[in-house]
């Protein structure tokens, strides 16, 4: 006989975090307006520099005293009714004469304790979010609240404002304090929160009561405290062993027989189900709905850049109406049409590229076609010449371009290409009129008049925005361009003049943002649009050997389709599955090995292009893989106010270490002890989604609104030295680090052995090794998103060592890890000032380093030529040597060769840098 459960309580009670941060919520969504007011405190022509200058709104950290300008004239509204905490219940919230409604939303904030409302806004708008909780007592008494935010706010106790914030902060948020008496029973609190995006937003709060702990409760119908209690323990052993998913279903680990509901993505059907004696879970993915930052629209992204993650959310809860707990796990599906090893030729290579651009290619069983917007069009048109544009095709370039949104200059090119490469009788009425009207409406520079919050400043922003100028005003020479009243020859005149200063500099030292495999296939994009199109013939040669030389170092720091490279710049989704990387369709394009993924306008137009062709030289450095290849690649140069926002010299030192089995790579005291953004320091590649690094994190955020984050970037950037196959990580902590320690990531799934001794913990994928030690050793996170996918150190991190190796050199795997853990690792002790490790090896040099001093090769220092700092060569490599001041070099390798005329094309850039006759010509690309 059974007895009938207890009347629920109708509430959930939660503990807060060891230092009082409150992780349980009930939030309102991010509501949005569009900034229609901007020209009240910005001048929309004119010198677009100085303190009041509109230039602040594509930068971030420096467009703060704009937002608390914006701030005090929008301020948040205080007298309206607060909406009851009730999970499911209603929420009204009044900003700005409008009135926003939504229902409360149960929320656990990750380990940081944030809530989060970050997104990517592609044009200015004003942000609104609202928060609830309650807390409980049993005692009343006096309690510090302490309120980070990254925007403006008001905090409310039971009605009563009791806290308001006016300060902008950029990425960190600020800390505001409040002492409050607490009554005994229940406080509700109420948290509203306003912010203003342009571009990335990071929109984020958290509450920590200071003292005796509180207990949180959030009221919901129908839940019982006892059985949601039991609920949170079990959710809290929930683990999905794998962010990478390559099939309709998937596995999580949970406790043994525990009835689970789960679902792939809000509002999609629940499944119910039950964990075996193994504690395994197996629920389907299907066509799962994909999460992004919020208020990025994948299907509206620009094909250029590859805002997509691949991620979708999994929810799991017990299968218990009283337990409302909800746990949300980031999974991935992983892109299908990848490959890693060669098959075919360049032609098969092209059509298959193409094929997946137009939409051809089902990326999997379960999938539908995605649109691909221009770039679909031209690669339907190259598979059948008789293809008409449809409006369609062109609809998310012309949004784009007439709302003056983020990336679209990279609409601007992709439109300038369907105008000359699509024949004109393949266009329906009116549409190429619209075309034009957009692009002769746009606006192509800071200095030309206009608010919004496109990206200028970056390096890649820079090079596009140029190149679609010049094509633009090619084209349309003789229209007068709204913007500024300019024609389109007087715009592609001063455009000519900026993308040759831009090419020179990367001609001479490389990029600042070196080898991101973010943004190496938008320069790509912009050099192979330019020399296809561009007029000036000798500007297309100048822009033919920089992507030339662009391609000849992905090459070179890529392995089986992998770009594994440290990059200057790059997200979580591309360092977790290579398949993601923007960079990686133009290497499967040239090589066959990578994969085809949402980046496809870069593919696109090199796949098209006219007159450039990828040198075989590069087909043959991307395939061949030698037994050992040490490769250094330096990058120097000086950047600009008025360009990049910032004034200062740039350096890198990449390092690659690479072998048929195994690479390694890394950048060598990279602004050491500096704030991150979004460096990759270094990395071990042994397969597609087997990346193993290190990160010193900011935050627990994976998105591409927090820059750093959880594992793209670094809070405070470490001290990194490689020696061949070896490199010594230190990293110095502040005392304001929010996370002291560091993490690895290297997912078990990925490998085929792994193996514990002492301090080293070691793994094999097919016949590569990789291993890494800390003072301690490391331990895996078990539960949650990244279950043995994450390791944490046992002393906290500071300093790492990590080694590659391959069987074919070093032998047996475990004979391998036993000889290391035999060799002497002699480590500062974690709190002394000066972190480092000295490591002894049989049969190999010993490596000494500490955060300030000199990196030591058997005890003597390096960077050093007869005593003297050396003069460092600009590419070093099995392939090609070339020095800063060098005019020319010849790229070889596998019976292939490629000139790099350097200095002819810098004194072409001369030529038009220096106001010399431009000596245009008809395109020397004309519609078939």
């Amino acid at each position: 006989m059974t007895s009938e459960p207890a009347a629920p309580t109708g509430r959930t009670t939660h503990t807060v975090d060891a230092d009082g941060t409150v992780r349980d919520w009930l939030v309102s969504p991010a509501w949005a307006a569009p900034c229609t007011d901007l020209d009240d405190f910005l001048a929309a022509d004119g010198d677009p520099w100085g303190p009041d200058g509109r230039w602040v709104l594509t930068n971030g950290p420096d467009v703060a005293p704009l937002k608390e300008r914006l701030a005090a004239a929008h301020p948040i509204t205080t007298d309206q009714p607060l909406a009851a905490p009730l999970e499911g219940g209603p929420v009204a919230w009044t900003a700005d004469g409008r009135t926003y409604e939504a229902t409360w939303r149960r929320v656990r904030t990750g380990g940081d304790g944030l809530l989060d409302w970050s997104a990517f806004c592609f044009t200015p708008e004003y942000r609104y979010s609202v928060a609830t909780t309650v807390l409980e007592v049993d005692q009343a008494e006096w309690r510090m609240l302490e309120l980070h935010t990254t925007g403006p706010f008001v905090l409310w106790l039971d009605g009563e404002v009791v806290l308001r914030g006016a300060t902008v902060s950029y990425m960190e948020p600020e800390v505001h304090t409040v002492r409050v008496r607490i009554p005994s029973r229940t406080t509700t609190v109420h948290l509203a929160t306003w912010q203003v995006a342009f571009r990335e937003c990071r929109h984020v709060a958290r509450l920590r009561v200071q003292g005796l702990p509180v207990r949180v409760v959030i009221p919901s119908p129908g839940a019982d405290e006892t059985a949601n209690r039991l609920a949170e323990t079990l959710l809290s052993r929930v683990a999905s062993r794998s962010w990478a998913l390559e099939s309709a279903t998937a596995t999580l680990q949970a406790p043994p027989g525990v009835a689970l509901r789960v679902r792939v993505g809000e509002g999609q059907p629940w499944q119910h189900l039950l964990a075996d004696d193994d504690g395994v879970v197996t629920y389907r993915l299907g066509s799962a709905p994909e999460e992004t930052d919020e208020g990025v629209d994948v299907d509206l992204s620009a094909g250029a850049s590859m805002l997509s993650s691949g991620e979708s959310v999994v929810e799991v809860r017990l299968d218990d109406d009283r337990c409302p707990q909800t746990v949300r796990l980031h999974v991935a599906m992983l892109p299908s049409l990848s490959t890693e090893t060669a098959a075919g030729g360049p032609e098969q290579w092209r059509r298959e590229a193409l094929e997946h651009v137009a939409g051809f290619a089902r990326e999997a069983p379960w999938a539908e076609p995605r649109e691909r917007g221009v770039a679909g069009l031209l690669a339907r048109h190259a598979l059948d010449p008789a293809t008409t544009v449809r409006p369609e095709d062109l609809a998310t370039a012309l949004d784009r371009i007439r709302t003056r949104g983020d990336c679209a200059d990279f609409e601007v090119v992709s439109l300038m290409l369907a105008w000359h490469w699509v024949p004109q009788d393949r266009w329906p009425a009116g549409l190429r009129d619209e075309v034009a009207a957009a692009v002769t409406g746009m606006k192509y520079w800071i200095t030309q008049p206009g608010l919004d919050a496109m990206c200028y400043f970056t390096e890649n922003h820079q090079l596009v925005w140029h190149v679609a100028e010049i094509l633009a005003g090619e084209t349309f020479s003789r229209v007068v361009f709204d913007v500024d009243g300019r024609t389109g020859a007087e715009h592609a005149a001063e455009a000519r003049a900026r993308v040759a200063g831009w090419m020179a500099r990367k001609l001479r030292g490389g990029f600042s943002e070196f080898d991101s495999n973010a943004y190496l296939a938008i320069d790509s994009y912009a050099l192979c649009a330019l020399h296809e199109l561009a007029e000036d013939t000798g500007l297309a040669e100048a822009a033919r050997t920089l992507l030339d030389k662009a391609l000849v170092t992905l090459a070179s720091n890529s392995w089986r389709g992998i770009h594994g490279a440290a990059h200057g710049r790059s997200y979580v989704h591309t360092l977790r599955s290579s398949r993601f990387e923007e960079t990686s369709p133009i290497l499967r394009l040239a090589t066959g090995v990578g994969t085809l993924n949402d980046a496809v306008l870069p593919v696109t137009t090199l796949a098209l292009a006219r007159s450039y062709r990828i040198p075989d030289v590069v087909r043959r450095l991307a395939v061949d893989q030698p037994e050992e290849w040490w490769g250094r690649q330096v990058y120097r140069g000086s950047l600009g106010y008025e360009r990049d926002l910032l004034e200062r010299p740039y350096r890198s030192d990449l390092q690659v270490w690479r072998t048929p089995d195994v690479m390694l790579s890394s950048v060598q005291d990279y602004r050491a002890g500096l704030p991150g953004l979004q460096e990759h320091v270094w990395g071990a590649t042994l397969a597609r989604e087997l990346q193993v690094f290190v990160t010193h994190p900011a935050n627990a955020d994976t998105g591409s609104s927090a820059r750093p984050n959880a594992w793209a970037g670094h809070r405070v950037l470490p001290r990194v030295h490689q020696h061949r196959q070896a490199l010594v990580h230190v990293q110095r902590f502040t005392t304001t680090d929010p996370i002291h320690t560091t993490h690895l990531w290297l997912p078990l799934v990925q490998t085929d052995e792994h193996v514990h001794i002492g301090d080293w913990f070691a793994a094999r994928r097919g016949d590569g090794y990789v291993a890494v030690a800390t003072p301690g050793g490391v331990r895996p996170v078990q539960e949650g998103e990244t279950a043995w996918q994450e390791w944490l150190p046992a002393r906290g991190g500071d300093v790492w060592v990590v080694v590659v190796g391959r069987k074919a050199v070093d032998g047996d795997f475990r004979r391998w890890v036993e000889r290391l853990a035999a060799s002497r690792l002699t480590w500062h002790p974690r709190g002394t000032i000066d972190p480092g490790v000295r490591w002894d090896r049989d049969g190999a040099p010993s490596l000494e380093l500490t955060f300030d001093t000199a990196f030591l090769v058997d005890g003597v220092p390096q960077g050093l030529v007869d005593g003297r700092p050396e003069a460092e060569p600009h590419l070093d490599n099995p392939a090609v040597r070339l020095g800063f001041s060098d005019h020319r070099t010849t790229v070889r390798w596998g019976g292939a060769e490629l000139e790099l005329d350097v200095g002819g094309s810098l004194e072409t850039l001369e030529r038009v840098l220096g106001g010399a006759d431009a000596a245009p010509t008809a395109p020397r690309s004309s519609p078939r």
